[in-house]
């Protein structure tokens, strides 16, 4: 009787249908990931403790050739307006709406007054009239935090840059819009 030292053929044929499927695996996995995909994660924490600290977090990654396409237009305040600083940031949403967000610190607070403010546009056709920015009144209205910090979103089916000349913040004392005050003007340009 002849002994041979080796592999019999069962483990190997075993052997190689694993890597045969490991590797039509591997292959299948690397088809499926292009070159140009862009990976975008944003994170945003805010945290307001009982002094109204605030710590606002960003974080975003962006791997590609590509660009997010978020613009931010930096807010003016009125002649003998208070406010720190204020924000409004247009991103395209993919389906052809835009997301508008607007962020403002150092306005008057609203808690319990019975204040609010209005975020209004002035459009850049026609008569250029002023209105508000959502689909009515009280859905283009925020209010403050006891430390004067506001914020609003809305997406809006129109591209701002071409439907709006600017977008301001306007101060509603009593929800009255006949004591209206413009605190602050950000001016859209196409970017």
């Amino acid at each position: 009787m002849k002994l041979r030292s080796g592999v019999s053929t069962a483990a190997f044929a075993g052997t190689a249908v694993v890597l045969l499927i490991v590797a039509g695996i591997g292959f299948a996995l690397y088809l499926t990931n292009s070159p140009g995909t862009t990976t975008s994660v944003t994170t945003h924490t805010e945290t307001m403790t009982e002094t109204m600290s605030q710590t606002t977090t960003e974080m975003m990654t962006t791997s590609g050739s590509s660009t997010s396409g978020t613009e931010a237009v930096q807010f003016t305040p009125a002649t003998g307006q208070m406010m720190n600083s204020g924000w409004v940031l247009i991103q395209p949403t993919g389906s052809g709406d835009y997301a508008v967000s607007i962020y403002a610190q150092g306005l008057e607070s609203t808690q319990g007054t019975g204040n609010v403010y209005l975020v209004e546009a002035t459009g850049t056709s026609g008569s250029m009239t002023t209105a508000p920015i959502g689909a009515n009144e009280t859905a283009s209205e925020f209010e403050t935090t006891s430390a004067g910090v506001g914020s609003y979103f809305v997406i809006l089916m129109q591209n701002p840059y071409t439907a709006f000349e600017n977008i301001q913040i306007v101060y509603l004392p009593g929800m009255q819009m006949t004591n209206a005050v413009v605190v602050a003007t950000a001016t859209l340009a196409m970017p």
